[in-house]
Order: C-alpha cells, then structure tokens, then sequence
C-alpha cells in the first residue's frame, strides 16, 4: 500500500473468488494464512484498480492510522482518491477480509448469476450494519467511525471520511449486483456518510482472467517464505 512502491503480483481472478467465498480446493485454516500474508493489500489494490477504472488518481499511506492519544483502536491506512466527478476525498480506512470460511461465513459461486449475487449482497449487509440504529455492527469495523486520527504529513488540516473496504460482497439496495462502491446515511454527527466498497463485488464484475495489482508487503511476505521454504 506504500504509495512509493508499487510491485506488482498478478491474480487469479476466478481462482481467488473460489478460495474465499467458496469452500474450495483447500484445508481448514488455509484461509487464515492467505489473508495473513495478501489480506489489506489485495483489498487495498482492489479498491485502487476500481478507481483507477474511474479514471481518479489513487494515492496512500500504509497505517497503523493512530488516534491523537495513546489508547484508542487503529485503523489500516489512509488513502486519497481524487475523483473525476467527486474532487478530491481523504479516506480513513479500515479493511476487513472475512471469507466464507470465517465464522459465519456464507458461500457464494465464483459464477454467480447477478441476481444470485444482488440477493447475497442484501442478505449479508445486516452483519454489518444496524439499519435501525444507522450505526456499524460490531467495534472491529465501527472504529473506522473514530474521529481526530492523526493525518499524513502535508495532510494534516484535511478533513476526512470513513472507508470500510470489505472482501465480502455486501450492499443495502435491492439489485445492486453493481454497486461495488457506495455511502450510506449514518447517525454520527462526526462522519454522516460512510462508504464502503466490496472487493468480491467488484472483482465479479471484470471480464478480465487476470489482473496486475500492486502489492508490495504481500510480495516481499511471499519472497521471504520461498527464501525460508523453497517451492520445488
């Protein structure tokens, strides 16, 4: 995530939805340690590759995003996205990588038909979200809500904007197979919209068997464990 490092890995795409979101090819466990080693970077270049598509301009910086005190959750990292019909938009941003294999978990085929995934998307979206209350479900993923989080050097009288990027395909609308992006009304008077962007959602919308995403921390992970145990 390192705006100063963008090596590369190349993913593929159908392979990647059949590991998380279905329970496919692969031990107990092997979830845990893939994410350990790709998790906020695949999410984090993900979200890249879509506003990228979008013709927006990309930038960040790798956390942990710390509050102004020494106590407080941190978040993930910071990440600025000027869009072409939006401006320029400072995310502070918290990235979950829960898969179908995670405690309660639900699968979806890495050939689902839109309809199957628009469903799927609306069902799981109260996992997440309190429609009563306008609020995040559960501490892990309400911190993105923290107001006063130290900003990036140069950034520091910037206001900013809570973004959670979640693999699992998630959405509040009915039809909403498409809706890989999207804010929704919260009850905070800090941060009155969050956004939140699907990984799952977007990487089925592509055409494309494959895709080069920078991914530096997961590359140098991966280096560092062929140099430890060399693949034969």
């Amino acid at each position: 995530m390192d705006a100063a490092n963008t090596e590369t890995l190349t993913v593929e795409i159908k392979e990647l939805l059949k590991f998380f979101d279905e329970y496919h090819g692969s031990a107990k466990g092997d979830a845990t340690g893939v994410i350990g080693v790709v998790g906020e970077d695949l999410n984090a270049a993900c979200f890249r590759h879509y506003a990228e598509s979008r013709k927006a301009t990309f930038k960040s910086w790798p956390g942990p995003v710390k509050g102004v005190g020494k106590k407080g959750p941190w978040l993930d990292c910071w990440i600025e996205v000027d869009w072409p019909d939006k401006g320029k938009i400072l995310y502070q941003t918290e990235i979950k990588n829960s898969a179908s294999r995670a405690i309660g978990g639900a699968t979806l085929p890495a050939n689902a038909n839109r309809q199957d995934i628009a469903k799927h998307k609306q069902e799981r979206w109260p996992k997440y979200w309190n429609a009563k209350t306008r609020t995040l479900t559960w501490d892990g993923i309400a911190k993105v809500m923290r107001p006063g989080m130290k900003r990036p050097p140069g950034l520091e009288g910037w206001d900013s904007q809570p973004l959670l990027i979640l693999w699992e395909p998630v959405g509040p609308r009915k039809g909403g197979s498409k809706n890989h992006l999207f804010t929704i009304a919260t009850s905070s008077t800090d941060f009155p919209v969050l956004w939140v962007f699907s990984v799952s959602s977007y990487l089925r919308s592509l055409t494309d068997a494959t895709i080069s995403l920078p991914m530096p921390n997961a590359a140098r992970r991966m280096r560092t464990m062929n140099r430890i145990f060399p693949v034969q």
